[in-house]
C-alpha cells in the first residue's frame, strides 16, 4: 500500500520502488502535484524536485514548484488583447495560465500497490464556469527502480467534443546559481525553435537559428523557449557528476501526442523546467493545435522520468 502521511497540514501519498531508493510523493489536495521524487544518483539517493517557498501555501495562485500537471491548457490565453480569455460557442470564458487542474483537489482512487497511486479529477460547478465541458482525468503514477511513470486517461463524459491540451511542468532541482547551476546542461533535439510574442501568449514565427544543444541551463538564449520536437521527444538534464534525468511523453496510439517542449528557469533559483506539452499556448483561440476528444471517448498518454534512456 502507498504510504499516507500528513505534511504541513496536507495529506500526502508516497509510492516506493522495490530498489528501496526510488520513491515519489504526491499531494492530492494541491492539484495532485508531485512534491518529491527521489532517484538513484552516483552519490546515493537524490531529491530531484525543487519547491518554491510558497509550495505549501493553500491560497497561492502561483505555480508551486514540484511537478504540477497542467489541464485543460498549457501556457497562457489571450483574446483581442485581453489576457486569460478564450471564445467558445460565441461565449467568452476566463481561464488562468496552465488551466485549473494544478489548483484543485484530486481524489485518490487506488493506493493498494506500494509502488502505484491513482488520482482522478472530474468537472465541477466551478470548472464549468471557465470550461463548459464534462470530463474525468485519471493519473496513475508508478515507480520502478530509477523510473517514474504517469499513465494518463482523459475521458469526455459529455455529448460534444472536448478541447484540451495537457502537459507536465516538473521543476528539476539543480545546484544553486552560485554553486554549480551553470555546469548543468540540457540536451534536446528540436525540429524548430518557435518565437513568442512579447506576452508569451502566441507563436509568431520560427527562430532562424537553433541553439547548440546540449546547452548550459543558465544560457539566456534557451530560457522561455518553446521547442517543436521531431521523432525524438526525449529531453535530458545532464549534471557534472554524471547524474542524468531523462524525460519523455507519448502515447501508444499517437507518438506525436506531446510535440512540444517548453524550457524555463529563474536565474536566481536552483531549478530548471523541461515541460512536455500537447500544444502551444493559446490553442483554445486558434484554428489548429487543440486536441478534440469525441463524446464518450477516452484518450490515453504516458509521461516518464528516468535516470537512464
Amino acid at each position: 500500500m502507498a504510504v499516507k502521511e500528513t505534511i504541513k497540514g496536507f495529506t500526502t501519498w508516497t509510492i516506493n520502488a522495490v530498489d528501496g531508493v526510488t520513491r515519489a510523493t504526491f499531494v492530492p489536495e494541491l492539484g495532485a502535484i508531485g512534491s518529491s521524487l527521489v532517484l538513484p544518483a552516483p552519490d546515493g539517493p537524490r531529491e530531484t524536485l525543487f519547491q518554491h517557498d510558497h509550495f505549501w501555501d493553500p491560497d497561492t495562485d502561483q505555480t508551486r514548484g514540484g511537478s504540477p500537471f497542467l489541464f485543460p491548457i498549457c501556457g497562457r490565453l489571450e483574446r483581442g488583447g485581453q489576457p486569460e480569455i478564450y471564445l467558445y460557442d460565441a461565449q467568452r470564458y476566463t481561464m488562468k495560465i496552465h488551466g485549473f487542474a494544478h489548483q484543485m483537489s484530486w481524489q485518490v482512487v487506488a493506493h493498494d500497490d506500494p509502488a502505484e497511486l491513482a488520482m482522478e479529477l472530474s468537472d465541477t460547478e466551478e470548472t464549468r464556469k471557465q470550461y463548459p465541458f464534462a470530463f474525468t482525468v485519471r493519473l496513475t503514477f508508478r515507480v520502478e527502480p530509477g523510473v517514474l511513470v504517469c499513465e494518463q486517461q482523459y475521458h469526455n463524459r459529455g455529448d460534444r467534443p472536448l478541447p484540451y491540451y495537457a502537459g507536465f511542468h516538473p521543476y528539476l532541482l539543480t545546484p544553486p546559481p552560485e554553486g554549480g547551476k551553470s555546469g548543468v546542461r540540457v540536451a534536446v533535439s528540436p525540429q524548430r525553435v518557435l518565437a513568442y510574442n512579447p506576452q508569451l501568449t502566441d507563436i509568431v514565427g520560427v527562430k532562424p537559428e537553433t541553439p547548440d544543444f546540449p546547452a548550459a541551463i543558465t544560457d539566456p538564449a534557451i530560457n522561455e523557449q518553446l521547442l517543436q520536437m521531431g521523432k525524438d521527444k526525449k529531453a535530458s538534464l545532464l549534471f557534472p557528476d554524471g547524474f542524468e534525468i531523462h524525460l519523455c511523453a507519448d502515447s501508444e496510439t499517437d507518438a506525436d501526442r506531446f510535440p512540444y517542449v517548453q524550457l524555463y528557469t529563474m536565474p536566481d533559483k536552483p531549478f530548471f523546467c523541461i515541460e512536455p506539452w500537447m500544444s502551444f499556448p493559446n490553442a483554445l483561440n486558434t484554428v489548429s493545435g487543440v486536441r478534440w476528444l469525441a463524446p464518450r471517448q477516452t484518450d490515453t498518454a504516458r509521461f516518464q522520468v528516468a535516470t537512464q534512456c
